[in-house]
């Protein structure tokens, strides 16, 4: 009917084409908008990956290639318009805002002039934006720190405003809980805009306070400064331009711009929630539990209202970090300060005590009127423990009642803004005197596997990112930009990371970090960490700290170096490894306090031991029973004391006692003076009885005598050692076989060699040191007749090496004809009767 002239079967395709006509008349008049994702970026990264612009702006966001071609038609010109879409977020933004003005204004989009660069290693659906600038916005619109923006991005059109040289610019700098001087602070801001930077009225920006920044004359003469103060944030209040008096953005040039400074403010800095350089936490994955606890801690005071209601209960924010030194006590404060965006005044409590109270009083006063200068504000009193004690180690309860009057004033004062007191202490028993001084005391333990696996997974992710900005000529080739917290990881690394994890247990983050970077610096030619980049550092270390509380050292003895003994092996695998490997069934049932091994000498009681904490991948801690004692009053006790103490901080772990029988005799008839030994006695029984009392840590006592009839009784009941094992000598044919495979399966033998015959010429009861005297002397035979040929002048004797020594069978002839039995007829009588009486 409309057209006439044309066959009806055309009309579909007028359609088709009047529909896309149609459609690109209205995409002209209503241009669609993609919407991204706007995501933060560390800030230092952000900082590296721009420092090659010729205008430097904490502004610029970050793209992948297809967005950059998209946007930006000529590269030259590499500015977009950035619109932050609101019509998503007005359910979240000022929800107390009301009305018709109010619902108005959550509805407006906010279209910003940004540089953009192109990154090729760059997720690609996403905006990045510098985390400084990110948390700007947050605050802006009051929203959630976790909350995602969607933003559309517009081409550089010419009706837009090209951004003016600024002939003025007023900021009012942040105030810090620090003196710095005037010539300083003009410094600072001279070298910081020696480079021309594009900036935003009415945004928060940082000033990174490094070497880079300050030249090495300044730094090095600041560094008391500068050590404890490592950013400092001004607020850019106005700018000015030639054609307009109330610029919105402006480039700041120096000596171009007149940059004028008026009072300092106190306000909250930007919160910083990932790292300063890589996408990871701020805090370290293996101690998220205790940041997530001391921020819950942290959240009632943070709240005007319930904060007032909490101080007129007396209820203040006082809180006391506790834990072994290097645990990550001041790591865990940091974070916590730049993830609320709270400035952080840290002191050494050795810096404020002093031989006379008084001057102590007057220092500890002039700390916490730190917050007068600076609020918000956290103040951590670091080595709390050196606090409140005299000169003979006692409590000083004068210095304990000034410190809590003063806390009390300070919190009484009504123009204080929020203010936290944080204490950190390297004793992990508090006394109970200054406990009462802080609202809640969180202990930082010995992180487990998976917590140390994830310390060593975080520690890569940023290192790994420090060498590809500080190592690559253009770190914007290699370093690869993805809104994740944690990146891909090599195999082989994973499969370290593992194992490493497994090997250190009682290794705390300070250890952890040592050993990672050690491991880095042996393993930098590498694409990849491997595990034997960490063996050799991690067998230092367990070296030297094999008798400090965290990291003893683990044995390398597995139960195929053990001959015989297979009834033995089966009952302790059942006690101990059953525990261990459903510690689900277990809960809070009762659980095997130990075992005690009893038999002749050299059967092999220490090397079942050791083989015990090398199969289940314990740590072992042996100890000598004649080494804890002491001849001070007092001090066996606590050696017994600090043993059980090693053994919970190691946990799990093994805690081998040898030679019970003298650390533990029968209480009564020691023939002590002093009553020594059965004080030792009682400690140990009572230290036994308090390790179920925390299901968690696995720890098993094991324990080796040769003279169980000396022992007081109370240490054979159930529940202390409730299994007792008889390690007795080889017997029968097939044990001595047994013994003789795993001493001699580092020989070589000749193929004549029966080591079943010489099972069968053996004497009829024979220990495991005896079998090993006589494996070792046939040894020694080898060796002399090695030597021996070299006479011939046919074998040098430096061509000789181990592989050179072949035993034969005569060998063995020759050490058993030499051959004087270690244990007697009579002893064997004496102890085959104490089998009878005690069993097993």
């Amino acid at each position: 009917i409309v057209f006439p002239k044309y066959p009806p079967h055309t009309f579909p395709l007028f359609l088709l084409a009047e529909t896309v006509d149609r459609w690109k008349k209205l995409s002209k008049r209503y241009p669609f908008k993609r919407r991204f994702r706007l995501c933060p970026m560390p800030n230092r990264l952000s900082d590296a990956l721009q420092k090659d612009n010729i205008i430097y702006s904490d502004h610029t966001i970050f793209v992948a290639k297809s967005i950059y071609d998209a946007y930006v038609p000529h590269p030259e010109v590499p500015w977009v318009s950035l619109t932050i879409l609101m019509d998503c977020q007005s359910k979240k933004v000022n929800k107390q805002q009301n009305g018709i003005v109010g619902k108005i204004l959550n509805r407006q989009n906010n279209s910003m002039l940004v540089p953009i660069v192109e990154l090729p290693n760059c997720q690609a659906g996403v905006i990045f934006i510098k985390e400084s600038i990110y948390s700007n916005h947050l605050t802006k619109y009051k929203l959630p720190s976790d909350h995602a923006f969607a933003v559309a991005l517009g081409e550089f059109q010419k009706n837009h405003n090209v951004p003016q040289i600024a002939t003025k610019a007023t900021i009012a700098l942040i105030n810090v809980p620090f003196e710095m001087p005037t010539e300083l602070l003009d410094t600072i801001l001279s070298n910081f805009f020696e480079k021309p930077r594009f900036m935003y009225r009415n945004n928060t920006y940082e000033i990174n306070l490094d070497e880079a920044l300050l030249r090495s004359a300044s730094f090095s003469r600041n560094h008391h400064i500068f050590s404890r103060l490592r950013k400092l944030h001004f607020r850019c209040v106005s700018l000015e331009s030639k054609s307009n008096s109330y610029e919105n953005h402006a480039i700041i040039v120096r000596n171009c711009t007149s940059l004028q400074q008026i009072s300092c403010a106190n306000l909250a800095v930007p919160k910083q929630r990932i790292h300063e350089m890589a996408f990871a936490n701020s805090c370290p994955d293996g101690l998220r539990k205790y940041f997530d606890a001391l921020k819950a801690s942290f959240g009632p005071f943070l709240s005007e209202k319930r904060a007032s209601l909490l101080a007129s209960r007396h209820i203040h924010p006082t809180f006391l970090l506790h834990g072994e030194r290097g645990c990550g006590k001041n790591t865990l404060v940091t974070a916590l300060a730049n993830s609320l965006g709270i400035h952080l005044y840290a002191v050494d409590c050795s810096e404020i005590v002093c031989p006379i109270s008084a001057q102590t009083e007057t220092k500890l006063r002039l700390v916490l009127a730190r917050s007068n200068i600076c609020h918000p504000l956290i103040i951590c009193l670091q080595n709390f423990e050196v606090f409140g004690v005299d000169n003979e180690g006692n409590d000083d309860q004068r210095l304990i009642g000034a410190f809590q009057t003063e806390l009390m004033e300070l919190f009484g004062k009504s123009e204080v803004q929020p203010l936290f007191v944080i204490a950190t202490s390297n004793r992990r028993d508090i006394k109970s005197t200054v406990r009462r001084l802080f609202l809640e005391a969180i202990e930082i333990e010995p992180p487990s596997v998976e917590e140390r696996y994830q310390i060593l997974r975080w520690l890569h992710t940023i290192h790994k990112t420090y060498d590809q900005v500080c190592n690559a000529t253009d770190p914007r080739t290699v370093v690869q930009v993805f809104n994740t917290r944690q990146g891909a990881l090599n195999r082989r690394t994973n499969e370290a990371f593992h194992s490493v994890a497994e090997q250190t247990i009682g290794f705390l983050h300070g250890d952890l970090k040592t050993l990672y970077v050690n491991a880095r610096k042996t393993g930098r030619d590498a694409n990849y960490l491997a595990e034997e980049h960490f063996t050799k550092h991690l067998n230092a270390m367990q070296g030297q700290f094999s008798d400090s509380m965290g990291a003893p050292k683990v044995p390398k003895v597995l139960w195929s170096d053990i001959g015989g003994l297979a009834k033995i092996k089966d009952e302790i695998q059942n006690s101990i490894g059953l525990p261990l490997r459903h510690v689900h069934l277990m809960g809070g049932n009762l659980r095997r306090s130990g075992i005690l091994l009893y038999g002749p000498p050299g059967t092999g009681k220490t090397l079942v031991a050791k083989a015990v904490a090398t199969e289940c991948k314990l740590n072992f801690l042996a100890v000598q029973g004649p080494e804890l004692l002491n001849m001070y009053v007092g001090q066996s006790e606590q050696n017994v004391r600090d043993v059980f103490s090693r053994a919970r901080s190691a946990a799990p772990c093994v805690l081998f006692l040898d030679e019970l029988d003298s650390l533990a005799p029968n209480r009564g008839i020691a023939g002590d003076s002093g009553g020594v030994m059965d004080r030792v006695v009682s400690q140990l029984l009572a230290e036994m009885d308090g390790m179920g009392g925390d299901s968690q840590k696995q720890i098993f006592i094991l324990a080796a005598t040769n003279r169980p009839d000396l022992i007081d009784p109370a240490l054979l009941r159930p529940g202390r050692f409730d299994k007792l094992f008889f390690v007795g000598p080889c017997i029968t044919a097939d044990d001595k076989l047994a013994v003789l495979e795993a001493q001699t399966k580092k020989f070589i033998l000749e193929k004549a060699v029966k080591l079943k015959k010489i099972s069968e010429m053996l004497k009829s009861e024979m220990t495991g040191a005896d079998i090993y005297s006589i494996c070792s002397n046939a040894w020694l035979n080898a060796v002399r007749r090695t030597v021996a040929t070299t006479k011939d002048g046919k074998t040098q004797l430096n061509e000789l090496t181990g592989k050179s020594v072949v035993v034969c069978m005569e060998d063995f002839k020759i050490a058993i004809g030499k051959f004087v039995p270690s244990i007697s007829r009579s002893d064997l009588d004496y102890f085959n009767n104490l089998r009878e009486n005690f069993g097993s």
